[in-house]
Order: C-alpha cells, then sequence, then structure tokens
C-alpha cells in the first residue's frame, strides 16, 4: 500500500489521516538533522578542495619567485663550415651589440673566450612578481577566514598581506649581477666546425635567432 507524508498529513488509498502534533516534530527534526549534515558535508569538501588549489597554487608561486633570479645557463653545439675567426668575430660582434664585453682575465684555457655583461632588473618581472605575491596572500586570509569561526574572523588578517611589498627589493638584489658568455670553436678533419656556446638561455635563444642557426642534437 502506498503511503505519502506531506506537511503532517499522511495519504492513504480513500483518504487520509493527519499525523500527531509529536510525531510531526520528531519527522521535521530528522529532516532538518538529515539536511544539516548533508550542508556540512558539502561545505567541508568545498573547503578541503578550496584548500588543495590554494596550496598548489602557493607552491607554484614559491617555485616562480625563487627562479625569478636564478641563472639558467646552458651549453649548446653548432655544426657549420664557416670559418673559425668568422664564427668568432660574428658571435663577439652580436654579444657585443648586447652590451656585453670580452673579459681575458676570466677564463685561461686555450681557445676559450669569455664575455661579461651585467644583467639589469625588469620592472615587469618585478609587478609580476609582487601582483602573484600580493594574490597569494590574499588568497591565504580568504581561506582563513572561511575556516574560523566568526566570533575569531577579523579583519586584520589583511595586514597579513601587507608583507608581500618586500619582495619588490629582494628581486632586485638579486636579479641585478654579472653574466658570462664563454665560446670555443673547435675544427674537425672534413673541414666542419664546431662552435660551442655556453651562457643564459635567453642570450643563446638571441644569437640563434640574430644568426640564423640552429643548435645540433645532443646525442642520448
Amino acid at each position: 500500500m502506498a503511503v505519502a507524508v506531506e506537511n503532517g498529513v499522511c495519504f492513504v488509498p480513500g483518504g487520509f489521516v493527519k499525523l500527531p502534533k509529536k510525531v510531526r516534530s520528531v519527522r521535521n527534526a530528522r529532516l532538518t538533522v538529515r539536511s544539516s549534515a548533508m550542508e556540512v558535508a558539502d561545505v567541508g569538501k568545498s573547503l578541503g578542495m578550496t584548500s588543495l588549489v590554494f596550496f598548489l597554487t602557493g607552491w607554484g608561486m614559491v617555485s616562480f619567485v625563487k627562479g625569478s633570479t636564478k641563472a639558467r645557463i646552458i651549453q649548446t653545439r653548432y655544426t657549420t663550415s664557416t670559418e673559425p675567426s668568422k664564427l668568432i668575430q660574428d658571435a663577439v660582434s652580436h654579444f657585443s651589440s648586447r652590451a656585453y664585453k670580452i673579459n681575458n682575465e676570466a677564463d685561461k684555457r686555450p681557445g676559450v673566450i669569455t664575455l661579461e655583461g651585467l644583467v639589469s632588473p625588469s620592472t615587469t618581472v618585478a609587478g609580476i612578481l609582487l601582483s602573484c605575491a600580493v594574490a597569494s596572500l590574499a588568497s591565504l586570509v580568504i581561506v582563513l577566514q572561511t575556516y574560523y569561526p566568526e566570533q575569531f574572523s577579523s579583519n586584520l588578517l589583511w595586514l597579513s598581506v601587507l608583507p608581500s611589498v618586500l619582495i619588490v627589493p629582494w628581486y632586485w638584489r638579486g636579479a641585478e649581477r654579472i653574466e658570462q658568455v664563454k665560446m670555443l670553436v673547435e675544427s674537425d678533419e672534413n673541414s666542419k666546425n664546431k662552435l660551442f656556446l655556453k651562457g643564459h638561455r635567453d642570450e643563446i635563444a638571441e644569437y640563434e635567432a640574430a644568426m640564423g642557426v640552429k643548435r645540433d642534437k645532443v646525442e642520448e
């Protein structure tokens, strides 16, 4: 027999029966508890996912900040039939146009030419780092305010965003440095000359674009 209950009234085939007030109260209490438990579970899942996303984002932010002042040094090789003197002349001319100067005292090994240049900090990178730091700390405040009970929540937590401005002088000191580009030319019996370059990956990429050359594939 199908029975339906709605608003304290029990519907049965052929009519309906009004449930006692006590029964209705117990039933409504059970429904309320069940609904509250489901809401708490949903909120818990949402907060857990938010915390996970915040942790991963924060980890990426820390890695980005640490990598902003690191020198990305690589070594490449180029095989060509161009004369060694011409290879060196073109490479030195290119890097000289980018404010690099030859330093004969930097490396005493035979055939190695070392050029040095001052790398200046970038205001664009500094702005990006500051924006990321502010966004990261602001997200932390939002998470804390969400987790904390309402009586412990305070707008003073937003003061924790202020230390993010310290990332600018930290980046500025670390980004300004002397960078080197080293080059060496070797010849083989098949009249093939090999130019080796070692320096920052961005400078190497600029050299390849300006000279229209492609690096040799690294043999595994």
